[in-house]
């Protein structure tokens, strides 16, 4: 029997800014390793390559980038635009000297990258007429209808959550009767994301769960994930010893609330990374929620190998604090800034996030933000606000926007400050920028 071949794309993106900052497209490399063990045979280009000379210790790195000329449609903005990864011209070069794929799945991440991942599916299109394309990824989830019309050329668009939709598609395409077809309702039985793809792997996203217990009004975790799914902790440290024996020592956790209910899960799971014979460096992007740190969890994330700690504050205005989901307060945020530095972590080892550019906001909320964590000795990250499909605040305000955020995702970029305002303009957040440093 002919053994199906499929092609995972992850596209190059245009964008103002961007940098590789642990980011992995995960979604598509889990589907991928479903795929294998269904007996498929699959290929990964991942567009969005980067500086290799320049990767930092920690596994960050710099895109390849490409200054372009600006659509229209943002022809008012004061920014240069660039392609970050590789060049349409690139890409068609290795698509034509493939053996053409039964199927290509392309995913599409940020809702305002859909541009790079459309130009991908048409090139494909061209180049491999015959084969079936399929479109998923976040962009697809919160904004259907407008995926529906960007991926005319694709054979199916699918949003998160609709995982039998996808595999009734392959079967359709390949003819083939799929054995295996998990849904996300039990995170232990996916196997590992396929990063052997890559070849040298720098690190390793761990996916210790779906979904949050929160539901912050600037976040569609809990629009994309109603349910709050966890692995188990064996589940986890088997795929830590997976790659570690595949010379992996760089791990990543995205989870939205990774120490929510820590007794059963980050508790236990710290414990066993700890002890580990050997090291490994845990670094997370997404903030933890300082609620749930003490004195414990500050030990148990310094021992099992957190090289830095990055936790989220949003505001100093309780008022603002109450409205964006209630996570934190002042008191509960020192509290968890003092187990850390108790835990041995410096200033540099310790980042606070400040939520900047949300509707209506003064500039000068953010300065005092700013203020109070130089005051505790910690290291403030300004996070731009992005306005986001299905989420509360989004809901609330699009109409507000200076741009039509609800009409075209392309203005749900937060590099092009969708609510400025007298009260906090560009200027005003490049000083900032510039203030936090």
């Amino acid at each position: 029997m002919r053994v199906p071949r499929v092609l995972a794309i992850n596209p190059y993106i245009y964008d103002f800014a961007a940098y590789d900052f642990w980011s992995s497209p995960l979604g598509l490399l889990y589907i991928a390793g479903i795929l294998r063990q269904n007996g498929f045979h699959v290929d990964l280009i991942d567009c969005m390559s980067v500086r290799e000379e320049k990767r930092k210790p920690d596994g960050r790195a710099p895109y390849v980038k490409q200054k372009v000329a600006k659509p229209d449609v943002l022809g008012g903005v004061r920014k240069n635009l660039r392609r970050y990864g590789v060049s349409p011209e690139e890409l068609s070069a290795v698509l034509r000297g493939m053996e053409p794929p039964d199927i290509i799945l392309v995913t599409s991440i940020m809702t305002y990258w859909y541009v790079g991942a459309m130009e991908v599916v048409n090139l494909a299109r061209q180049v491999h007429p015959r084969s079936k394309i399929a479109v998923g990824g976040i962009y697809p989830t919160l904004c259907r209808e407008q995926a529906r019309v960007s991926f005319a050329d694709s054979d199916l668009v699918v949003p998160s959550g609709e995982m039998g939709r996808f595999y009734g598609f392959i079967e359709a395409a390949t003819g083939r009767k799929l054995d295996f077809t998990p849904l996300m309702d039990n995170l232990d039985i996916l196997p590992y994301p396929a990063h052997d793809l890559y070849g040298d792997i720098p690190f390793v996203p761990l996916l210790t769960s779906l979904g949050c217990a929160f539901s912050c009004t600037y976040c569609a975790t809990s629009y994309m994930y109603p349910t709050m799914t966890r692995r188990g902790v064996d589940s986890v440290l088997d795929e830590i010893l997976h790659w570690h024996e595949r010379g992996v020592r760089r791990f990543v956790i995205y989870d939205d609330s990774f120490l929510y209910g820590s007794r059963h899960h980050a508790r236990p799971l710290l414990q066993r990374i700890a002890a580990l014979p050997f090291p490994v460096d845990i670094y997370n992007p997404n903030a933890l929620n300082a609620a749930f740190i003490d004195d414990e969890i500050a030990a148990l994330l310094a021992r099992s190998g957190f090289r830095e700690v990055r936790i989220g504050l949003e505001s100093v205005d309780p008022e603002v604090q109450a409205n964006t989901g209630g996570k934190v307060t002042g008191a509960v945020f020192e509290r968890a800034i003092a187990s850390l530095k108790r835990a041995g972590y410096g200033r540099e080892q310790v980042r606070a996030y400040i939520l900047a550019g949300l509707p209506g906001q003064p500039w000068q909320e953010v300065k005092k933000a700013i203020d109070y964590l130089k005051a505790l000795d910690v290291t403030p990250s300004i996070a731009e606000y992005t306005p986001i499909p299905h989420t509360p605040l989004f809901e609330r305000f699009k109409d507000s926007a200076r741009f039509p955020v609800a009409d075209d995702a392309i203005y749900q970029n937060n590099a092009i400050f969708p609510y400025a305002w007298e009260g906090f303009t560009e200027e005003d957040l490049n000083y900032l920028k510039r203030y936090a440093k």
